[in-house]
């Protein structure tokens, strides 16, 4: 990421940051009336969704009319593909447990220029938690307030992975754990928070058995290869 290290993205960064922390108070809000449904491929989506959706939407349009937006609760219109700059956004990463009224969901703003990432933003309103990175810059994280730098440590420590529970998942869990037998296995649901506990230091390995759609993966991607 060295090519942006000198691009100056501390607007692009205030307002992704404003954003997420909007979003996910309105989500939060709407948690406990906000009814699921279920998508064509049998995802889950709830009025939070699409809440919180508008509302980074319409402070990124704001902001940076010029730019392309790719979000997981619009159909994709191809002007990504146009620009050379393009939010990616993911308004509730792990809405199931949303919608079940849980705390393991987060907000997830990303912007790529010229298709690298170069910034990443997570939003955990229901922890009072958020972390953001500009690869090249540095990342850091906000507990209830307090900010501090995140690194991520240069090996390992902990020997634990971090990974879903779904059935989906299951079988091929089994065979990592019984690729890596010596790593303890600890659930998370958003990808996001996933990679929190990473970030962290609660986790070193994060393994997912399916492919992951680039609203999932962006803000996480760009914040660890920030710290």
């Amino acid at each position: 990421m060295t090519a942006f290290a000198t691009v100056d993205l501390a607007r692009e960064l205030a307002v992704a940051r404003a954003a997420a922390r909007a979003a996910g108070r309105i989500a939060a809000e709407l948690q406990s009336s906000a009814g699921r449904t279920d998508k064509p491929d049998g995802s889950p989506v709830t009025d939070g969704d699409f809440a919180a959706d508008r509302a980074i939407q319409s402070t990124l349009r704001a902001a940076f009319p010029d730019d392309a937006i790719l979000s997981e609760e619009v159909p994709d219109d191809g002007a990504r593909r146009r620009v050379s700059r393009t939010w990616i956004i993911d308004p509730i990463d792990g809405t199931r447990e949303y919608a079940a009224g849980r705390a393991s969901w987060c907000v997830q703003i990303a912007l790529a220029i010229e298709g690298r990432f170069v910034l990443g933003v997570l939003d955990q309103p229901s922890r009072a938690r958020a972390w953001w990175g500009v690869p090249g810059d540095g990342a850091w994280i906000d507990r209830d307030g307090t900010v501090s730098p995140l690194r991520l440590p240069s090996s390992g420590c902990t020997t634990t992975l971090v990974a879903g529970s779904s059935a989906r998942n299951r079988n091929a869990l089994i065979q990592v754990r019984t690729i890596l037998p010596e790593f303890a296995m600890i659930t998370e649901h958003s990808v996001g928070i996933k990679v929190g506990r990473i970030l962290a230091g609660d986790a070193d390995l994060y393994a997912h058995a399916r492919p992951i759609h680039a609203w999932d993966a962006a803000a996480p991607a760009a914040v660890l290869i920030a710290a």
